[in-house]
Formats: structure tokens, C-alpha cells, sequence
């Protein structure tokens, strides 16, 4: 059973809006965006809704949202729309930083703290990265750039999320649910595709400038495999002067295991399970296209009320 609260910040006082509620929208993403909870209620004369106030949404004894209002609109037929944010909606916010010798989880805690946010388990993300010079730039970007430098030259999946008020670091691969959402199971309707027109690489070519010969090195690994099939798909980029041979050598192994494949887009419509949330990871199978393995949750939205799910989907 869903419970849903509302905490009127100036007097402490928590109110039980769960049968004032008519529809309600939780809504996740994987990447660069908080989690909303937005909902239409009833008016009560005892409850006064407020910039800031506190929501929360609760299925049984699970916390699924923890945040803050932001928006709202009152009609004449008596009802109030609301829109939440989880504590991410603060990592909007821009600063300067600049760090050394930092993993993303240490990233991460810095600046939770320098914003007063609340932290729980961070996960030891392991790559350390060299340097980080970040100008004028949002909180979310600095950390998911953290995150995406991890990914590339750690070979880890990390997110970052909201668990009910507390800031967490998880690796995917830990995240996967005991799921299975198919033709067979939960999945109303499916649209899939694959292409290689976009990030997929199956040459990846890296130059570092060498001041001692005044000339650019230049590094490469290819697959000579789908070259066959698909031609010549390169990936070029300059890297660090400061890199040695072997730290490019690798840099290039990764690039090329994490770009060596289509891009595969997945969007299903399912009866909801409120356990599901970006970041986590489901086996799907639909035996229409001969789709069965694990996917990421990139985007979950949530019709509460209709319990009904919207999911996007990338593979594992």
C-alpha cells in the first residue's frame, strides 16, 4: 500500500495526503537528473503547501522518493498540482573546483558537503583521476564527467542517486533486480532499435603531443573483425601529455570494448513494479525480436495511480 506525506517546514507538522492524492508521476533518470514526484491533490483548508516543504512516498515500509517542492499551481475546481525534486535538483547549481588525485566517490562527498547534502553509502568508485580543472560549471556535470572518466579508465559502471534523502554512489553491476519483464511478464508494448550511427567505434586512434620530437605520437586499436562488416568506424582524441605509453595503450583497449557495438534502445510499457528505478538493471525478454538479456534502466517513469510503467532501456 503507497503512502504519500506532506511536512510543512515552518511547523514541523506532517500531514497524510495519500487519499487527497489523485494522480501521481514519480519519475527517475540514470543520468543528470533529479527524481520528481509530481501529483495532483484535493485542497484541505488545514494544509498550507509551500516552497520547500517535504514529500515523501512510501510503498509498505520501503521509502521511494525524499524531497522538496518547488512548483505548484492552484485552480478554481479546488485542486493543487505539486512538483518535487530529490536532493539532486541542488546539483544544478555552479561552481569552480578543482581537484587532485580524486576518486568520484571523494568527488562526490567534497561536494555534498560543501552544499550541505546528505550522504549515504558512496561506493569506492577505484580509479583515481589526475587532475580535474572544472570552471563555472554545474555540480552534475562535474560529477558525472568524474563518473564517465571512471568508466572509461576503470572499466566501472557507476550512478548517482537519491535513496529516500541520502545521496548514494552504486555500481550497476550490483544493482540488478530479481526481475524479468517480457512478453510473458509485466510488458504491455516494446519499441526497439539498433544502430552504429552515432558513438559506435571499432578504431579508436589517440595522439598525445611529444615536446622531446616536437612530433604527435599516435596510438591505435581496431577490431578487425566488424570492420569487415561495418568499415572503418574511428574515434580520435587527443589524451594527456602526462600519459605514458601504457596507461594509452590501455586507455585505448577500453575505449574500444566500450564502443565496439551497436547502440541498442529499448522503450517498454509495463505493469508497474515499484522496485524498479533508473540505474538498477532488469532482465528483459521478448522472444518477438529475440531480445533476452540484462538492460540498464535509463529512465523509469511511474503512473502511480494506473500502475502502469514507461521504461528506457540500454544494455548491460
Amino acid at each position: 500500500m503507497i503512502q504519500i506525506y506532506y511536512q510543512d517546514k515552518k511547523t514541523g507538522t506532517a500531514y497524510d495526503i495519500t487519499t487527497l492524492v489523485t494522480d501521481v508521476a514519480w519519475n527517475t533518470k540514470r543520468v543528470g537528473s533529479p527524481a520528481s514526484f509530481e501529483f495532483t491533490m484535493m485542497d484541505d483548508k488545514q494544509i498550507v503547501i509551500e516552497h520547500g516543504g517535504i514529500l515523501s512516498f512510501k510503498y509498505g515500509n520501503k521509502g521511494l522518493f525524499y524531497g522538496y517542492l518547488f512548483k505548484y499551481s492552484k485552480s478554481d475546481n479546488g485542486e493543487t498540482k505539486v512538483v518535487a525534486y530529490d536532493q539532486l535538483r541542488y546539483l544544478k547549481n555552479k561552481d569552480t573546483y578543482v581537484f587532485k588525485g580524486k576518486s568520484a566517490d571523494q568527488i562526490v562527498a567534497q561536494i555534498a558537503g560543501d552544499f550541505k547534502l546528505k550522504t549515504g553509502q558512496l561506493s569506492n568508485t577505484g580509479y583515481v583521476i589526475p587532475s580535474m580543472v572544472e570552471d563555472s560549471k554545474s555540480l552534475f556535470d562535474i560529477i558525472l564527467k568524474a563518473l564517465d572518466l571512471t568508466l572509461v579508465h576503470g572499466k566501472q559502471m557507476f550512478y548517482l542517486w537519491d535513496d529516500y534523502g541520502q545521496l548514494r554512489i552504486s555500481d550497476v553491476k550490483k544493482s540488478t533486480l530479481n526481475l524479468i519483464v517480457g512478453d510473458h511478464s509485466l510488458a504491455t508494448s516494446y519499441d526497439y532499435s539498433s544502430n552504429i550511427d552515432g558513438e559506435t567505434a571499432n578504431q579508436i586512434k589517440l595522439v598525445r603531443d611529444n615536446k622531446e620530437t616536437g612530433k604527435r605520437d599516435v596510438y591505435v586499436a581496431h577490431d578487425s573483425h566488424s570492420m569487415a562488416r561495418w568499415g572503418v568506424l574511428q574515434h580520435y582524441e587527443k589524451v594527456d601529455e602526462d600519459l605514458n605509453k601504457a596507461q594509452i595503450d590501455k586507455l585505448a583497449d577500453n575505449l574500444l570494448a566500450l564502443k565496439n557495438r551497436p547502440e541498442q534502445s529499448l522503450s517498454v510499457e509495463a505493469l508497474a513494479d515499484l522496485t524498479v528505478r533508473a540505474g538498477c538493471s532488469i532482465f528483459v525478454k521478448l522472444s518477438g525480436i529475440g531480445l533476452s538479456g540484462w538492460y540498464i534502466v535509463d529512465e523509469c517513469k511511474h503512473d502511480v495511480m494506473k500502475e502502469t510503467m514507461n521504461l528506457k532501456l540500454v544494455v548491460m
